[in-house]
């Protein structure tokens, strides 16, 4: 009989045994948390710290110059970029997606809480996707002093340069430099009449607005006129060389390709804002694939699917193939080229790439995203544009554009009143006694008492924000 019970007991701890093992262990939450203490001892004074195990993010030349541009900040400004698998409890052997131990905004007020000073904090978390955790979460923690636009900084940085890592930071920190005033201090000169004051508000800021955008347009055109006036005068002259056909469809097209340059010719003589230079751009992408349509009908061929430009230079016409190319200092990627400029590649040349000012069309920045933009994004298809200086600078002009329209100004203001009230009664609240926690991403674990000399009181959370991309 004894002999049968300590069988049965030697089962049941062998079962407890295995069922134990299946636990996920607590030395590997532990394991995060040291990593966060790691991290904010290299925080200790402002500025950029990047992860050995992210170093290939960006180049150690560009991290320096944004470590310098974080330590110049108007305030502390402490940015960690670290591998996402660090903040995961699994670390690297989770096979799918990833869990962080602290997420959103949660995640930088830990590391707030272990450097105790007040500024603001940003992590940027490095992986291949959003599913693999790969995000950007910060928040500012001041108990005097102005506020920050962190919240609108990650936003911006998210939506003009993801998921490029160095322009993002620069975003941020620009933006994040600027002080978020409260509502109350714009509207103070006007409070007499609130109605008719707000009217005409609204009317200059659009009227200011509107005038700016012009200004800025204007420089743009002056750039991007001569290129343009060059194309469709060699595409008119391509397109009245076409020889007539008794061919119903090639006749059909041939009408077609003559009136959408002269399309173009009269939309660019009365050109004035980027649209405009967008439509011509879009009209002369479009005659040159209905051109590149009617040599394969004259040749037997069946028609060509749309397919983006040649990237080194839209007047090739269509892309026929994709290669390998790496730009200076930069990384490898595919482009659509013709057969011309594929030749001279395979050859190891470097095709002679559509010049604007003193370089390539693509290093033009803001005075060309309407012209790569009509040929990329026009009425014959849309494709990603393959450089990413031209998201960056598309990304900064809208950005600018949309920021000085009164509606995101109201909304700017709104989140102003609400981060002041929200922020007024956290410090009344403050001092209440009990848990010792804060809300967040950390599931109810305690927070770190801070070894950097501050107060880390969470009720001195201004603002903040974060996302995946």
């Amino acid at each position: 009989m004894r002999r049968a019970l300590r069988g049965t007991a030697a089962l049941a701890l062998t079962a407890a045994g295995l069922w134990a093992a299946t636990l996920p262990a607590a030395a590997s939450e532990d394991d995060v948390d040291r990593y966060l203490d790691e991290v904010a001892v290299e925080l200790a004074e402002p500025g950029v710290w990047v992860d050995p195990d992210a170093a290939g993010a960006f180049g150690s030349a560009e991290a320096a110059e944004l470590d310098e541009a974080a330590a110049a900040a108007p305030v502390g400004m402490r940015i960690a970029v670290v591998p996402a698998w660090r903040l995961d409890p699994e670390g690297q052997e989770r096979l799918f997606g990833r869990t962080l131990l602290y997420e959103g905004e949660e995640l930088a007020s830990q590391l707030y809480d272990r450097v105790g000073v007040d500024g603001v904090y940003l992590v940027m978390s490095v992986a291949d996707s959003s599913y693999d955790g790969r995000g950007l979460w910060g928040v500012q923690h001041s108990e005097e002093g102005p506020t920050y636009y962190v919240e609108d900084a990650i936003d911006q940085a998210v939506d003009c340069c993801a998921p490029d890592y160095g322009p993002m930071i620069d975003r941020f920190i620009d933006r994040a430099s600027d002080v978020d005033h409260p509502l109350y201090i714009d509207l103070a000169p006007w409070a007499g009449g609130a109605a008719g004051i707000a009217g005409v508000w609204w009317g200059g800021t659009t009227l200011s607005a509107r005038r700016r955008r012009q200004a800025e347009e204007q420089r743009h055109l002056e750039v991007v006129r001569p290129l343009l006036t060059e194309e469709v005068i060699e595409l008119s002259d391509r397109v009245s060389d076409l020889p007539t056909t008794s061919d119903i469809e090639q006749a059909k097209l041939t009408k077609e390709i003559l009136d959408t340059v002269e399309k173009a010719r009269h939309r660019l003589d009365q050109a004035a804002t980027d649209d405009d230079v967008q439509a011509v751009t879009s009209l002369l992408g479009s005659a040159r694939y209905r051109i590149a349509c009617l040599t394969a009908l004259q040749q037997g061929r069946p028609v060509p699917e749309p397919t983006p430009p040649c990237f080194f230079d839209p007047r090739h016409g269509p892309s026929t193939q994709e290669r390998q190319w790496t730009p200076e200092h930069g990384v490898s990627r595919d482009v659509p080229l013709c057969d011309q400029c594929a030749v001279r590649l395979d050859a190891g040349e470097a095709p002679q790439a559509r010049q604007a000012g003193r370089g390539s069309y693509w290093e033009g920045g803001e005075d060309l995203v309407a012209y790569i933009e009509g040929y990329w994004n026009g009425t014959a298809g849309t494709w990603r544009f393959p450089h990413n200086d031209h998201s960056v600078a598309r990304g900064r002009l809208r950005s600018r554009w949309e920021s000085r329209r009164p509606r995101a100004r109201l909304a700017s203001y709104g989140r102003s009143l609400s981060k002041a009230a929200s922020s007024a009664m956290s410090s009344s609240g403050d001092g209440s006694g009990g848990s010792g926690g804060w809300g967040g991403g950390s599931g109810g674990r305690s927070r770190r008492r801070s070894f950097g000399g501050g107060s880390s009181r969470r009720s001195s959370r201004r603002s903040g924000g974060g996302r995946r991309f």
